[in-house]
């Protein structure tokens, strides 16, 4: 196993519980200056129930890993406070780069190939979102979004700005646009909306997430357009950008059967912040017509601040970001039958004004998208 293999893998326990979470309980007071902060063992209840082979195959690469370099080998300890410096990000993952998939194993025959083997131009199958939103305390309503999407050859305007080496068109990289639509109140909500509120989230309409893809459906980049003149929608075209990156996954280039697992590395916007998100994939069970996958998310801050509206100058001491996620795919197609995830942030953060106090910021998403097959 090569040292960027074992060093892909053993960073997979990160989306899988191996880092423990710590509870962010700290209220609005004056403190002295945080000391290190060790993080608190999560409940055993709590924790991600995580297959025996695959630990053992993390612990041998993490072993490998070691054996090869020791420099490699300090680089693997995640951040205690869960911000990376951009010298540990562009290690993982250099700017501009696609997420990059490694795969711990192949799974038991029979197998097959999952994903499209190249995403090609045109429209894909018709979808549904169902979207639910909460940040900073506010509850928003629950929202039903038609999805249109459709792919399209990426030109040097749709390549990611931040790529030190942008892309050429021949490359193969391609731009998979969410149209949406049809934006309603789900039948389900919270609380009770106000009378204009169906009015108001119709104007969601013409509204758009993009992707940019590699021709293997790994993310380089992701943006939304929000359509009209209210910026108060704009976290919802938001929240569908980050689920849609969720589900719509890179998928192994060779047959894989049930119990293969693989981690995808990508870098990512969450709550408006970049981050650089680990996922663990397995495949927990294949038919001849459907495959069945478990997802579970771990990510890191990219900087020093969050990237959320409404927020003065600040510093974010510490945070915490996980996720999980159910797929059922067709074997072949690069669109999920149905996906269901829940995702969500814990921050601690200090005004700069204020710099010994400390203010917590949560947020949390939950999304169902399911395409016509």
């Amino acid at each position: 196993m090569s040292l960027a293999a074992a060093r892909g893998l053993s960073l997979a326990c990160l989306a899988v519980g191996c880092f423990a979470a710590t509870c962010l309980t700290v209220a609005c007071k004056e403190e002295p200056p945080p000391a290190a902060e060790a993080p608190a063992e999560v409940p055993a209840d709590k924790k991600p129930a995580v297959d025996q082979k695959i630990a053992n195959a993390m612990a041998a690469a993490e072993a490998s890993a070691r054996s090869e370099s020791k420099a490699a080998s300090e680089q693997l300890q995640p951040p205690a406070d869960g911000i990376l410096d951009p010298s540990a990000a562009a290690r993982e993952l250099p700017l501009g780069s696609p997420a990059q998939l490694v795969i711990g194993g192949e799974g038991a025959a029979p197998r097959v190939r999952l994903g499209a083997e190249r995403l090609t131009p045109g429209a894909g199958p018709a979808g549904k979102l169902v979207l639910s939103y909460r940040s900073a305390g506010s509850v928003m309503p629950t929202l039903e979004l038609d999805l249109k999407p459709k792919v399209t050859p990426a030109g040097p305007d749709t390549q990611p700005a931040s790529a030190p080496n942008p892309l050429p068109a021949d490359a193969g990289s391609v731009v998979l646009r969410f149209a949406l639509s049809g934006a309603r109140p789900a039948e389900n909500q919270p609380g009770r909306l106000p009378d204009n509120a169906k009015a108001e989230i119709a104007k969601l309409n013409g509204s758009s997430v993009d992707l940019t893809l590699s021709s293997a459906g790994a993310l380089l980049a992701e943006k939304h357009t929000l359509a009209g003149n209210n910026p108060d929608l704009e976290a919802f075209v938001a929240g569908s950008a980050e689920a849609l990156a969720g589900v719509v996954l890179p998928y192994p280039s060779v047959p894989v059967g049930a119990g293969a697992f693989w981690m995808v590395k990508s870098r990512e916007t969450t709550g408006g912040s970049n981050v650089l998100a680990y996922r663990m994939v397995k495949l927990v069970e294949l038919s001849p017509t459907q495959a069945k996958l478990s997802v579970s998310t771990r990510r890191y801050l990219l900087s020093s601040s969050l990237g959320m509206a409404g927020l003065p100058p600040h510093r974010v001491r510490r945070f915490e970001s996980e996720g999980e996620a159910t797929l059922t795919v067709k074997p072949g197609s690069a669109y999920p039958e149905r996906a269901e995830s829940r995702d969500g942030f814990m921050a601690l953060v200090s005004a700069d004004d204020r710099p010994n106090q400390g203010l917590p910021i949560q947020s949390e998403l939950s999304a169902t998208v399911s395409f016509l097959h």
